[in-house]
């Protein structure tokens, strides 16, 4: 019986001496179409969406992103709970009385929301770099910026999902608990603008300031401790300096604060109360906000392409 593994082709050639011959085994070339560099971009994209919630890796990869997705949405989860059985019951829960309502969110998984930049954006901008398969990237048809774009867009789209999926279901729960759904629907539709543009600033302000900390810190320790420090100590910063500097010069510094920068976009698009009480307190108009949520997003996500277009590879 022949041997499945000899090659049955004949040797090209054939070692006199102890050695190994070389076969013909049939590799052809590829004839197929090209598809470009926009392909290659929209690839890496859903790549990097996917590695964003740990899909297609360990199961120990999945822990902290399926986590803290799932902890983003149970809040949402109870508020639907409760309006349905208040509506059970025959009684309507009144708008206020409700914790978990489209401005109040923003507070309940703000943290949530930089604990999960803090932990996958490291991974998703980091890794390539630490493991040196840049130039594996860069020597075909992707360029440099279509992978710096194509990352960011990734971290940014897997954001959006986490900070969005909480605010469809409480969209969703109000319709269905309501005495009407179409009138419920027509009720709730106002708010779905709202929360979808507060969710895109979110998202791009979190998303781009990590994504730029840790493509200029592949050490994915250093990379997270980075990320947390500036999501939490600018906060801090400005309220020491308001009680110290007076507000002056805390109406400076806040814009360099993200969270304080998205509770004063949250305010401003939903007409609430900011959870900031530095935003609070300084009472600055509510485009300032939306400004520099604007400019923290756009700046972030060039200084990153920059970096990637400069890195040595």
């Amino acid at each position: 019986m022949t041997d499945p593994t000899t090659p049955t082709s004949r040797p090209l050639y054939a070692a006199s001496g102890p050695g190994g011959s070389i076969y013909d085994l049939g590799y052809q070339g590829y004839d197929g179409p090209r598809l470009g560099h926009r392909s290659a971009a929209a690839a890496l994209f859903r790549h990097t969406l996917r590695s964003a919630f740990g899909l297609g890796r360990s199961a120990r990869s999945k822990i902290a992103p399926m986590g803290l997705a799932g902890l983003a949405i149970f809040p949402a989860l109870i508020g639907v709970g409760i309006a349905a059985l208040m509506a059970q019951a025959g009684r309507a829960l009144p708008e206020d009385a409700s914790p978990v309502r489209y401005e109040t969110y923003m507070g309940l998984a703000a943290t949530l929301l930089m604990l999960f930049c803090a932990a996958q954006a490291p991974e998703l901008f980091g890794r390539d770099q630490r493991y040196a398969v840049l130039p594996l990237y860069f020597s075909r048809v992707l360029t440099r910026a279509d992978y710096a774009v194509a990352k960011i867009a990734g971290l940014l789209a897997a954001l959006l999902i986490v900070d969005l999926a909480p605010q469809v279901i409480l969209f969703a729960g109000r319709v269905f608990v309501a005495t009407d759904p179409l009138s419920g629907i027509t009720t709730e539709a106002g708010a779905v603008p709202k929360f979808v543009l507060q969710g895109i600033l979110v998202a791009g302000l979190l998303g781009g300031i990590a994504g730029l900390i840790a493509a200029y810190t592949p050490r994915r320790l250093y990379a997270t401790a980075a990320i947390i420090a500036v999501f939490i100590v600018p906060p801090i910063v400005v309220a020491l300096i308001q009680g110290l500097a007076g507000d002056d010069l805390a109406r400076i510094l806040i814009l360099f604060s993200p969270s304080d920068i998205l509770s004063g976009t949250n305010a401003a698009i939903f007409g609430s109360l900011p959870d900031s009480p530095a935003v609070a307190a300084l009472d600055l108009p509510g485009y300032v906000y939306v400004a520099a949520a604007v400019i923290g997003t756009v700046g972030s996500i060039a200084l990153t392409v920059r970096r990637y277009l400069r890195i040595p590879a």
